[in-house]
C-alpha cells in the first residue's frame, strides 16, 4: 500500500474557521486536509456533547503531529479521488477521542481517513487559560 503525502499543514484558525495544510516537495498533490472549528449540530449525540464548539475568546487547537494517510486499495471501477469530512473530538490533553464521518465520496477512503486522524496530536484548545475539549471538522482529500 502506498503512503500518501499531505500537501499542506499550517493551521491558521480564526473565529469559527480554520485551515490546515502540509507541504512537501511532491509536485503531484495526492491528499490534503482542512481543519475547521465550525461543526455540525450533534447536541443530542452523547459522544460529542462533551466537546465544546470553538467560540470567540477561545484559543483553538493546533495540530502538532499529523501523520500522512494511506491511499487505500480501490476497486478497479472506483474513482481515484475523493473527499472525507469528519467531526473530530479533541480532548483537553490534545488527543483525538472521537471521530464521526459526516460525508464521504468513496467508502474506501473513510477507514483510511478516520484511522489517520485518530493518530493526530494537538496542542489543546484553551478557554480562560485552561485546556478544554473541543470539536472540529476535518476534511481530507484523496487524489491519485
Amino acid at each position: 500500500m502506498r503512503i500518501l503525502t499531505l500537501i499542506a499543514l499550517s493551521i491558521s484558525l480564526s473565529f469559527l474557521s480554520a485551515t490546515a495544510r502540509a507541504q512537501t516537495g511532491n509536485a503531484r498533490p495526492e491528499s490534503s486536509s482542512t481543519l475547521s472549528t465550525s461543526s455540525a449540530d450533534f447536541s443530542e449525540d452523547q459522544t460529542f456533547s462533551r466537546f465544546q464548539r470553538v467560540t470567540q475568546g477561545m484559543k483553538p487547537p493546533k495540530a502538532t503531529n499529523a501523520p500522512d494517510p494511506k491511499f487505500p486499495d480501490l476497486a478497479p471501477d472506483a474513482e481515484a479521488h475523493g473527499t472525507v469530512v469528519m467531526l473530530v473530538g479533541i480532548s483537553a490533553k490534545g488527543r483525538v477521542e472521537a471521530v464521526r464521518v459526516l460525508r464521504s465520496d468513496e467508502p474506501a477512503f473513510e477507514t483510511s481517513a478516520a484511522n489517520t486522524v485518530k493518530k493526530w496530536k494537538f496542542r489543546p484548545a484553551e478557554k480562560n487559560g485552561h485546556a478544554v475539549p473541543v470539536q472540529v471538522t476535518v476534511e481530507m482529500k484523496f487524489e491519485k
